[in-house]
């Protein structure tokens, strides 16, 4: 299969099939287990990986006014997790989605949606500058 069409077909099917295997990991072994955590740290390398590769050598564009909605995301769960450290009354994130994801349907669907996420970031297309 020398052709690009048939290499892109094959790196899609080994990636289905990665995140089934990670998803079935995550949702059997239960959370903060050890097989979930080796399961998302693989993952999360590998996709971290296939993006460093396929940027290598290309700056990154300004971000601009459209990435302050994300820094105020970002600065509203930094508050909040400073003022959990400091006052051990209030829940943190984590204890907080521990009911949601106390399922394995949930985690598994929490973790597909992850890795969907970790996909999405490595492939869009750039903006024409």
């Amino acid at each position: 299969m020398g052709s690009s069409r048939g290499r892109r077909r094959i790196t899609w099917v080994v990636a289905a099939l990665g995140c089934a295997a990670v998803v079935a990991v995550v949702a059997v072994a239960g959370e903060l287990s050890a097989g979930a955590l080796l399961a998302v740290t693989a993952a999360g390398a590998a996709v971290t990986g296939v993006g460093l590769a396929r940027r290598a050598g290309a700056g990154a564009p300004p971000v601009g006014r459209r990435g302050l909605p994300w820094l105020g995301w970002l600065a509203a769960a930094l508050a909040w997790e400073l003022v959990t450290l400091a006052d051990a009354g209030l829940p943190t994130l984590s204890d907080l989605a521990d009911p949601v994801l106390a399922s394995p349907l949930a985690r598994g669907a929490a973790t597909l949606g992850w890795l969907a996420a970790g996909a999405w970031l490595v492939t869009r297309p750039r903006r024409p500058s």
